[in-house]
């Protein structure tokens, strides 16, 4: 194989690689404290947000919100997007926008986490 060949052989490899990269799937645990007083209009905006989201988006693949039974003002969604590119789209989009804005008062924490699932392909029922 000449040096020619071999240069484009190493290019289209990397290319794959990368290629694959973008499509793997983001997991991430958004970890969110709300204010108490703000607690009922938090999680009508956030229930309406997801809503928006798993109905018009289809790299969303699951926007899954739990409240802490002790402690409702703290709360984790399971995000889980079909690549980078749909979370990036997502946080773009008019309802996340919404969503974003008129709850950023009612916030008083959040930890993002990204996270790699130990079974991806496991679809969730």
């Amino acid at each position: 194989m000449n040096k020619a060949m071999w240069c484009i052989s190493i290019c289209l490899i990397a290319l794959s690689f990368g290629a694959r990269a973008e499509e793997a799937q983001m997991t991430r645990l958004s970890k969110i404290t709300v204010d108490a007083a703000h607690l009922p209009a938090y999680r009508e905006a956030l229930a309406e947000e997801v809503r928006a989201s798993m109905a018009l988006e289809p790299g969303v693949l699951s926007l899954y919100a739990v409240f802490d039974k002790e402690d409702p003002t703290r709360l984790t969604i399971l995000e889980i997007y079909a690549n980078r590119q749909a979370y990036e789209a997502h946080v773009k989009s008019p309802h996340f926008l919404a969503y974003k804005n008129g709850t950023l008062h009612m916030v008083t924490s959040l930890e993002l986490v990204d996270v790699d699932p130990l079974l991806p392909a496991l679809k969730i029922k």
